[in-house]
């Protein structure tokens, strides 16, 4: 997740930050919180903690706000009741990678869950005294709400369930693409038309599914439709990313690339990195040489600012996207 308004004024913003901006407890996870000057979250990566950790080159400036200035570490620990204090290994593995970015390593924190609420120790603490504090749930759902955020799902799979296949509907859209033949030049204004309708309806048929997907496909159709996606701004992209999550998960592998990759990069834009990541995992599993799949996969482990995609692809006109071979 990218650059965001929300500040770390307190150990407990930090402590429950990971969970409530990815959407699901990261549990066995660290994360790597990274900030600027003003304390706003500019970028969080998560990892499984027995993980090798290798972690981009960050942009650095020192005092600038919206630069990182520096990172902090937070361990989810799967522990029953308080979190205990870690196998120093484990913290000193994190750690060292973490100081490879560049970066003065803030605070190190050890959080669990608890039927109270959320538990947390910091790992600069004395070892034979951890001072375990806890957040109760209504002071977690309070910083949720200072925030604007929902409370967080169980599970990573759990917050991307809306895109696990359903193998009733690939079944179904797999028959009806079977009976469509490709896209003739003379059929790509009215498809990307079509496809730019059927984003804004409230739910789609598996025969409106199958349209949307053959006309991804065409690489012309798909930039036309990204760029006028682009246009349109958050207020309609939350519902876009909606219609486009049915397509996928009713979507053959061989006509899910397409489809995946437009929807993370509209998740990405509205800020939802672990759903973004989740769809471009979807895409390059099914096809590994899809270029733009592979190019937003690249722009979220960097962690790019989405505007910076927006700015680049601002500088190409909507007549470039659809003429482009």
């Amino acid at each position: 997740m990218t650059h965001s308004t929300i500040a770390l004024l307190t150990t407990e913003d930090l402590a429950v930050a990971g969970p409530l901006m990815l959407g699901y407890w990261p549990e066995g996870s660290v994360c790597a919180i990274l900030v600027d000057s003003e304390h706003h979250v500019v970028l969080i990566m998560r990892w499984e903690r027995d993980a090798d950790v290798v972690l981009p080159a960050m942009p650095v400036a020192a005092t600038d706000a919206g630069f990182p200035v520096a990172v902090h570490l937070v361990v989810f620990a799967t522990v029953e009741g308080a979190p205990q204090p870690l196998d120093s290994k484990a913290w000193e593995r994190s750690a060292d990678a973490l100081r490879e970015c560049g970066l003065p390593l803030g605070r190190t924190l050890a959080v669990a869950r608890t039927p109270e609420g959320v538990m947390w120790t910091s790992a600069e603490g004395p070892l034979h005294d951890p001072g375990v504090h806890l957040i109760p749930a209504a002071a977690v759902a309070d910083v949720a709400a200072r925030w604007g955020l929902p409370m967080w799902r169980e599970s990573r799979s759990d917050y991307v369930a809306d895109i696990a296949p359903d193998p009733g509907a690939r079944a179904e859209v797999d028959r009806v693409l079977m009976d469509l033949p490709p896209l003739m030049e003379a059929e790509r204004d009215q498809a990307i038309m079509a496809i730019r309708a059927l984003l804004s309806e409230a739910c789609l048929s598996r025969a409106q599914v199958a349209q949307v997907l053959r006309g991804l496909t065409d690489v012309r159709v798909r930039d036309t439709v990204l760029w006028d996606l682009m246009q349109e701004g958050p207020h309609a992209w939350s519902t876009h990313a909606d219609r486009l999550a049915e397509a996928v998960a009713a979507a053959p592998d061989g006509s899910v690339a397409p489809a995946a990759t437009l929807l993370a990069i509209l998740r990405w834009q509205l800020g939802d990195g672990s759903r973004a990541g989740a769809a471009v995992e979807r895409a390059l599993a099914a096809d590994p040489g899809y270029s733009l799949a592979g190019l937003v996969d690249r722009c979220l482990a960097t962690g790019m600012h989405p505007a910076t995609w927006r700015t680049g692809l601002g500088d190409l006109s909507r007549d470039a996207c659809r003429r482009a071979a």
